[in-house]
């Protein structure tokens, strides 16, 4: 996903003629971008009627088992993982969580860092930042049960969101990347999970808190509602002859990804680790494979890359937000739902960034080039848009429900009619195929 916005913090391929010398473009001069496609494996990129129809299916297939993961595995892992450790929702959904539905964006990173040597990792990054950050806030509101949050771990995320922010903002400003701001930028991470850690030891000298208040209490393996599925359920579990027709034929439509994730991800009552492991390996392949497929039908329709990557493929990388957000939601948990929101983008700016620019600098023995022309404009944007949501909060006082969903709403789609239009002003024509 390599937008036009991304493109401002992208690496400067006018500088890099290893373009031409792999083969993947011909010399088509500095005036031009390479296309997103070029970003992915060498395959499907003839433009094709039936490449589209198949992409497209395929796309849609991709959806639903994401899905399935995040419900039946990621989530229910996750639960088992903050009854067990004792670990409060919000420190959960900023942490595990985050990082878990973040993974597509890391694996994305290190494959066009050193497989395809694009920078479709940044464009990924940037491109679904925003959307995390409103448009998952629009879905939990508008969908799920109205839920008083509180105010700490909304405030404490979002200034490392921004903190996280600013420090891109100052290494990306000379357009060089070196191995000791890589370092710094990983290594703020590592604070951010400290002080996570220590949390509650520092919300009892500043405030009043109910140590037991967030902390899931019930036992997942025992609860009668929405209990945890067996190898067995997952598998063996038939709809009735009373169920209605469609009941029936949605099932059968996603019973071949029920018994592939059965067979191969443990089911969350065993090892719950390795579920979470398993899982996260998943949505990582499945998301890189929505952004493929979606790639070849925007390119087959001939929509330009700035367009897709603001529009269907930034909402196509953070479906695994989305699931694990409302799902967690859903379920009461509003304070996890909002922290893995907001803290995912912090670990893509830290570790999803500062992680594959380590090891290319390492293995390459050079600093990493960006093209940091139009930086401004897209801190500024990261910036407001993490403000929009805090400001809407504090007028609620903190109250996840229809209002905050439906002004995020609102933001998102502003906030695409006002990029869409600065990214067909600032286009560059497409290089030659």
């Amino acid at each position: 996903m390599d937008t036009g916005i991304s493109k401002l913090l992208r690496r400067d391929y006018d500088t890099e003629p290893e373009w031409t010398a792999r083969g993947m473009l011909p010399d088509s001069g500095p005036n031009c971008t390479p296309p997103a496609i070029m970003d992915f494996p060498n395959f499907m990129r003839e433009k094709s009627i039936l490449y589209t129809c198949i992409c497209i299916v395929c796309t849609l297939y991709f959806f639903v088992m994401l899905a399935i993961v995040c419900d039946d595995y990621l989530v229910t892992s996750m639960e088992r993982l903050c009854y067990t450790l004792r670990m409060p929702y919000d420190v959960a959904g900023a942490t595990f969580l985050a990082a878990a539905t973040s993974a597509p964006e890391l694996f994305v990173s290190l494959i066009s860092t050193f497989i395809t040597k694009g920078d479709l990792g940044i464009g990924t990054i940037v491109g679904s930042s925003v959307f995390n950050v409103l448009a998952i806030a629009a879905v939990c509101g508008l969908l799920s049960p109205a839920a008083t949050l509180d105010w700490w771990p909304i405030s404490r995320d979002t200034l490392w969101y921004l903190i996280a922010i600013a420090v891109l903002f100052v290494f990306v400003f000379d357009s060089h990347i070196k191995l000791y701001e890589a370092g710094i930028m990983f290594g703020l991470y590592f604070v951010y999970l400290v002080l996570l850690i220590f949390d509650r030891k520092i919300q009892k000298k500043i405030r009043k808190i109910e140590l037991e208040l967030d902390i899931m209490d019930e036992d997942p393996l025992v609860r009668e509602e929405d209990p945890i599925k067996s190898f067995r359920e997952h598998i063996c579990d038939f709809p009735t002859k009373e169920d209605h027709w469609c009941k029936k034929i949605w099932f059968y439509i996603k019973y071949p990804a029920e018994v592939l994730l059965a067979i191969t991800t443990p089911s969350a009552r065993w090892i719950f680790f390795l579920t979470l492991f398993v899982a996260v390996l998943w949505i990582s392949v499945i998301s890189y494979m929505v952004a493929w497929f979606l790639t070849i039908v925007g390119y087959n329709f001939g929509i330009p890359d700035s367009i897709m990557g603001l529009t269907v493929l930034a909402i196509g990388t953070s479906v695994p937000e989305v699931c694990s957000s409302y799902i967690v939601s859903n379920k009461g948990y509003g304070s996890m739902a909002m922290c893995n929101a907001i803290g995912s983008n912090t670990f893509d700016i830290f570790v999803c960034l500062g992680l594959p620019w380590i090891i290319s600098i390492l293995i390459y023995k050079q600093d990493v080039v960006i093209n940091s022309s139009g930086l401004a404009v897209t801190t500024g944007m990261l910036v407001l848009t993490a403000l929009l949501l805090y400001i809407l909060f504090l007028i609620t006082k903190f109250v996840l429900g229809k209002f905050i969903g439906a002004a995020t709403l609102i933001g998102y789609i502003i906030f695409l009619a006002v990029s869409c239009t600065l990214e067909i002003i600032w286009l560059k024509p497409m290089c030659d195929e």
